[in-house]
């Protein structure tokens, strides 16, 4: 019989995610006089077998829910408006009838999250609507819409009640219509008969929307209200106070839960609370983002362009060059290194070089060897540029032409020139 077992444990293996624990635990041997031996030690080891090992966080989501409320005391809605929640809960619901509530407000002041906490603690368990992504097919292979998906969650959803549930009672959560709905396709008042006719368990309805947009004028219009006795919440946006609660409360949390990914400090915190707008959901993405451990500084291995340098100003360089005497004051050196320049233009090394010899003379002044160095670097360069069977020409040519005119140039005449655009009929911009 033993070795059955061995056997069977050779290909049998536990689809429960339990850290360490691939065997059954032994039973504790029993010595002559009928007590345990090193019975407490044996239930230590038993313990640290089947407790299932915590994982780190580190993801965006696991984090977001780490820091959801658990109690009323931790969401950043006002009391007032926890009080009418909790008053719709206690007192408009009937049990077995249709019940519609709708909450309104900005994004990110607490809608849905302040719901759940209340419905958990009035003992309801909160069924969400997820808007499909793609159409269904149904058992008769017939293309099933989002519009009868979700006809059928608002009828048949409060129906049946869910073997994982320790709630007696059952509330139906829409936080995103289908589109056919708002569009305008699909009528939503023959959706709120179908749900007053037939539906047992009360609806909720998020609009994000405010009181004035189309949201509220069109599907819950006053008409509406009235026709199917609803009831409107509308939650303002959180004040400073309730949200630097929450960012207090949430610090401490991430800086426990996730601290081998996040280091949060009362500066960062100051700093997400001063560029608050009420959203606790953007204020809390912020302080995570802003909170992120960067391991290594990388920094730019390219050293050869570490400033931006427009055409113009690149120009300029070249047919007006400063010098500036080195420390010893024996000799002088360019204030811009020729290769740095051209580096910067090797890319339109033509238009580089047409522009020069367009612009030279009118800083190079009367001295005629200068102007004649000059033009016969720029001549040099353009023969360079007709090699064509040589890709990398065009990049000598360029450096022959930034080191022969700025040579060529000793004595820079000191008054500004606009730069003028070549005339050349070859030159192509």
């Amino acid at each position: 019989m033993s070795r059955q077992k061995r056997t069977m444990k050779s290909w049998l293996q536990s689809s429960f995610d339990l850290d360490g624990f691939d065997d059954a635990p032994k039973k504790p041997k029993l010595s002559q006089n009928g007590s345990s031996k090193n019975l407490e030690a044996t239930i230590e080891d038993f313990d640290v077998k089947v407790c299932i090992k915590k994982k780190p966080t580190n993801n965006l989501t696991s984090l977001l829910n780490i820091c959801a409320p658990q109690k009323s005391v931790d969401l950043a809605v006002s009391r007032q408006k926890q009080q009418e929640i909790n008053r719709w809960f206690q007192e408009k619901i009937k049990h077995g009838q249709p019940n519609i509530l709708v909450i309104s407000g900005p994004s990110g002041c607490g809608k849905t999250e302040a719901l759940k906490v209340l419905a958990k603690q009035n003992n309801y368990d909160v069924i969400e609507w997820t808007t499909p992504m793609d159409q269904g097919i149904d058992e008769n292979n017939r293309t099933v819409s989002q519009v009868e998906k979700f006809e059928d969650f608002i009828v048949r959803a409060t129906r049946y009640n869910s073997v994982l549930s320790d709630c007696s009672r059952r509330l139906l959560l829409v936080k995103d219509l289908p589109h056919s709905y708002t569009s305008g396709k699909d009528d939503f008042t023959v959706l709120l008969h179908k749900y007053c006719q037939y539906g047992r368990e009360p609806l909720v309805f998020i609009a994000t929307e405010s009181g004035s947009s189309k949201l509220m004028t069109t599907l819950f219009s006053q008409s509406n209200r009235d026709r199917f006795s609803m009831e409107f919440i509308n939650i303002n946006a959180v004040t400073p106070t309730a949200l630097k609660n929450v960012m207090k409360r949430v610090s401490s949390i991430l800086n426990n839960k996730a601290s081998q990914m996040l280091q949060i400090t009362q500066n960062k915190i100051d700093e997400v609370l001063s560029n608050s707008i009420g959203d606790v959901r953007s204020a809390l993405l912020n302080l995570i983002f802003s909170s992120l451990k960067v391991s290594k500084k990388f920094t730019s291995e390219c050293s050869s362009r570490e400033e931006t340098l427009g055409l113009l100003h690149g120009i300029g360089r070249v047919i007006n060059p400063k010098k500036t005497t080195t420390s010893d004051g024996k000799s002088w050196r360019f204030v811009h290194n020729p290769d740095d320049l051209a580096s910067c233009f090797q890319t339109q090394a033509n238009t580089f070089i047409s522009f020069v010899h367009e612009n030279y003379l009118n800083t190079i002044g009367p001295n005629m060897n200068g102007a004649t160095a000059a033009i016969d670097a720029i001549s040099m360069a353009d023969i360079f540029n007709a090699e064509w069977r040589d890709h990398n020409m065009h990049k000598v040519a360029l450096s022959h032409c930034v080191r022969g005119v700025m040579l060529a140039n000793d004595k820079p005449v000191s008054q500004w020139n606009p730069v003028k655009k070549p005339n050349r009929t070859d030159f192509q911009g």
